[in-house]
């Protein structure tokens, strides 16, 4: 194994033994899961033409790179447009570790020799890497033996990192999606906290907008209103448009009128309607942090009827802790558990095995009443309701849990008055 800082300034034979020069850079190729090094760059040509081709390298290593030709037979040739130099594009800058899920800086970058390839394997984001290349790791070694400690290496394989930033942009990002997309959103959303404003406009444009719109949804709110203020709004608008309502709307709310106009105004119609509403309840109340995505069931229907309608509509996991039941004029009549839908006769009426004693909420209800209605009645979700009973959305545990750590925009404190209404 050899190191790239080992290899710079390293001298280059030709066949003869003559000094031609020495290493000013490694081109690669990034394109490939282990990256091939395609050549070597000799120090001193600005314009970057003198690239000497690997098939033209007989051996390379600490001491200096050999080549099979002689100096009269070698044609360098310049940088190719799928090449870079590797020092320039990944030295000092940041990268994700996807195994350990943190942001770290590459000192140094572990090449191997195989087969008459040299690829990447890995890369040395620890103190040794950075003593490596200030020519000081052999002086490291001995001090850290008289005090009868040892230096190693902090290697990352390469398979488990994924870049930002630099001119290697447009590449790489075939190579980092599949890798980013392992990451639980949560995670993510904490390695956004580590990178600056281009970096995190990067990784949006790196995952799927369903993917994007989780991570976001779990960052930190200065966080999201930074990295979406920095988004074109054709891209953030189809991120936001991927979002529940309500987070949509907490992140919206924290633009300027102008920025989040624009981004509604280029979103789905009935998203874009659906954000409109919730942005028009007062901070503080029900209204402001519920969700538009819920179930509800004409009461009309049996119980056969009822599942057939929730296969077709495949409830996300919280909008399926209670199924709401309403009249033709949409207001709540009753609550369906999911028990009482299976163990019933496919032909009865879900009227009949509906609970109408249900904990509700006005939409201009405090988040504090909220809050107290949940934890005193034990409910996963509450359903808010409008001036006319009608249900027009819902709030769930995780909704008022976000507040409590600060996830969703700060609300003003109401006096809370839970309520417990027979429908």
């Amino acid at each position: 194994m050899i190191y790239l800082s080992q290899l710079i300034d390293a001298p280059i034979w030709d066949a003869s033994g003559a000094k031609l020069g020495v290493i000013g850079d490694i081109a690669v190729d990034l394109r490939e899961p282990l990256p091939r090094v395609t050549g070597l760059w000799i120090k001193g040509d600005r314009i970057r033409v003198a690239i000497i081709p690997w098939e033209a390298v007989a051996s390379i290593e600490p001491a200096g790179a050999r080549l099979n030709l002689a100096r009269h037979q070698l044609h360098p040739r310049p940088l190719q447009p799928d090449e870079f130099l590797l020092a320039e594009t990944i030295l000092d800058t940041q990268v994700v570790d996807t195994n350990g899920l943190k942001v770290v800086r590459v000192n140094d970058v572990q090449i191997k020799q195989t087969n008459g390839d040299a690829r990447l394997i890995a890369t040395d984001v620890g103190l040794t890497g950075l003593l490596r290349r200030l020519k000081m790791e052999n002086l490291a070694h001995r001090v850290a033996r008289l005090m009868g400690r040892t230096l190693s290496d902090n290697l990352i394989p390469w398979k488990m990192v994924a870049t930002f930033g630099g001119p290697m942009t447009p590449l790489k990002l075939r190579i980092s999606r599949e890798k980013l997309q392992e990451i639980h959103p949560a995670d993510l959303a904490q390695i956004m906290d580590d990178l600056d404003r281009d970096e995190r406009v990067e990784l949006m444009t790196t995952l799927t907008n369903t993917d994007a719109a989780e991570a976001l949804a779990e960052a930190e709110p200065e966080v999201q209103s930074d990295t979406v203020k920095s988004l074109p709004s054709e891209l953030a608008a189809d991120i936001i448009e991927a979002m529940p309502p309500d987070d949509a709307t907490d992140i919206l709310s924290d633009l300027s009128p102008e920025k989040a106009g624009q981004i509604i105004s280029l979103m789905a119609s009935h998203k874009a309607e659906a954000v409109r509403r919730l942005l028009k309840h007062p901070e503080g109340t029900a209204g402001s942090i519920m969700t538009t995505e819920f179930i509800a069931l004409p009461d009309t229907l049996t119980v056969d009827q009822a599942i057939q309608q929730l296969r077709a509509l495949a409830p996300k996991e919280e909008q399926a802790y209670y199924l709401h039941v309403v009249d033709k004029e949409g207001r709540l009549i009753g609550i369906l558990s999911i028990r009482a839908l299976i163990i019933s006769q496919p032909g009865r009426p879900i009227a009949e095995i509906m609970s109408q004693e249900v904990v509700s909420v006005s939409v201009n209800d405090s988040v504090e009443t909220v809050a107290a209605a949940l934890r005193k009645y034990n409910l996963m979700a509450l359903p808010v309701l409008d001036d006319s009973n009608r249900l027009v959305g819902t709030v769930t545990i995780d909704d008022v849990l976000d507040i409590v750590l600060g996830k969703k925009r700060k609300h003003t404190s109401l006096t809370p008055q839970p309520s417990k209404r027979a429908l």
